[in-house]
């Protein structure tokens, strides 16, 4: 009888799927200017953050699951007035491979919590209230959630990778406004869409590489409005050493606006597209180890408070250096004008972002972590004044990635 256990319980182990997992934690000391939906009675506010995260693959031959979970406990304000917020994050994949050139996708994340709504005094000398007058709600529960699926393949065609995903997004306040608010009221209308996205990848030469791409969406606002967009855009990349390469694409964007009022008739959108990246090593020491990204693009762009679909600029500069036992400092730069003569004509946005992750000398599961943003944001909702807001943190983080079942 022994033996016929034992080879049972071998056979138990050796079908089971592995899996490895990643476990992290880390505490953050922030200190920031309130947010613009915030009472405080300083300019300058500190929090405490808490984040645990848990992460893991479990795999076979033929299927490949990723999870994460990671629940955000803020204190905000926590000298002077403390609040408990809790954001909590999900997210799972599925590959499952039906040949050895075709996959399966499957793809949901959420992310559910709350935030303060207490007051929008603006940054110049309008009021601009989020809640109607009399309300005593201080705060609104935000959720983002998408379920996806989709594939990959390559056709029977070496060098070819294409890749495609159709699936349901729903973002914002749980309970949204129902009806558009007037100018100079701010509130963010619930999304709802689906989505569809479409990439074909193919290797020409060693360097030279073509890319298509499709992008549509169709969105439905909580206040009634309603937007279509579609994009389709062919590209070229290629690599000068392997270190450096630019990719190009050009293509064009039509879009429908459908306003709220039946006697409107719909307002459409047509107009060229362009992204053009360049991934560049930056002549830094002796082995040139920071890496850098510049991108330019010229795309439409759904404005999340007014609803309205219009042409936007933006550029971009990225800067990474990567060192031992995954030391890393990151910075980011991006500026956004609309490419319109409409009420966003005159809309700027500005964003600066560092980030530095060092490791301890005492332990190699603890690092030293240090975030800064600052943005710079002029929008017809905020007022005539642009609004200046900063944010910076100081923590330690705890990893432990060596993880097995």
């Amino acid at each position: 009888m022994a033996l016929p256990a034992l080879a049972l319980g071998w056979l138990l182990v050796a079908s089971a799927p592995a899996v490895k997992y990643k476990a992290s934690a880390r505490v953050e000391s922030v200190i920031r200017t309130p947010l613009l939906t915030e009472l405080s009675a300083s300019q300058v506010v500190t929090d405490l953050m808490i984040v645990p995260r848990l992460e893991g693959v479990l795999y076979t031959n033929l299927l490949e699951v990723k999870f994460s979970y990671e629940p955000q406990f803020l204190i905000r304000q926590s000298f002077m007035k403390p609040s408990l917020e809790i954001l909590q994050s999900v997210y799972t994949r599925a590959d499952y491979k039906i040949r050895r050139d075709f996959t399966l996708i499957g793809v949901h994340t959420t992310t559910f919590g709350a935030f303060p709504l207490e007051n929008y005094a603006g940054v110049g000398t309008i009021g601009l209230p989020v809640t109607p007058v009399g309300a005593t709600r201080t705060d609104s529960a935000y959720v983002y959630t998408e379920t996806a699926a989709g594939f990959w393949t390559s056709l029977g065609i070496k060098r070819l990778s294409v890749a495609g995903t159709i699936g349901w997004v729903v973002n914002g306040l749980l309970e949204g406004p129902v009806r558009p608010l007037r100018r100079g009221s701010a509130a963010y209308p619930q999304q709802r869409y689906p989505e569809l996205r479409l990439q074909a990848f193919y290797g020409a030469t060693r360097r030279d590489y073509f890319t298509l791409s499709l992008y549509g969406r169709d969105v439905e606002f909580s206040t009634g409005n309603h937007n279509s967009l579609l994009q389709f855009a062919p590209g070229i990349q290629h690599q000068f050493t392997p270190l450096v390469d630019l990719s190009v694409e050009a293509g064009v964007a039509a879009g429908r606006v459908y306003h709220r009022s039946p006697d409107e008739l719909p307002t459409n959108l047509a107009m060229p597209t362009l992204e053009a990246t360049l991934k560049t090593p930056v002549p830094l020491g002796n082995h040139w180890p920071v890496q850098a990204k510049v991108r330019a693009r010229y795309l439409p762009y759904m404005d999340p408070l007014t609803t309205k679909l219009i042409p936007r600029a933006d550029v971009g500069l990225d800067l990474e250096w990567k060192g031992r036992r995954e030391a890393k400092v990151l910075g980011k730069l991006r500026y956004a004008h609309p490419i319109t003569g409409g009420v966003h004509r005159g809309d700027t946005e500005l964003r600066a972002e560092a980030e530095a992750l060092w490791p301890l000398p005492f332990s190699r599961y603890v690092y030293a972590q240090g975030k800064g943003v600052y943005t710079w944001t002029k929008h017809v909702v905020i007022g005539s004044q642009p609004a200046v807001q900063w944010y910076t943190s100081v923590g330690l983080v705890v990893r432990y990635d060596r993880g097995r079942l």
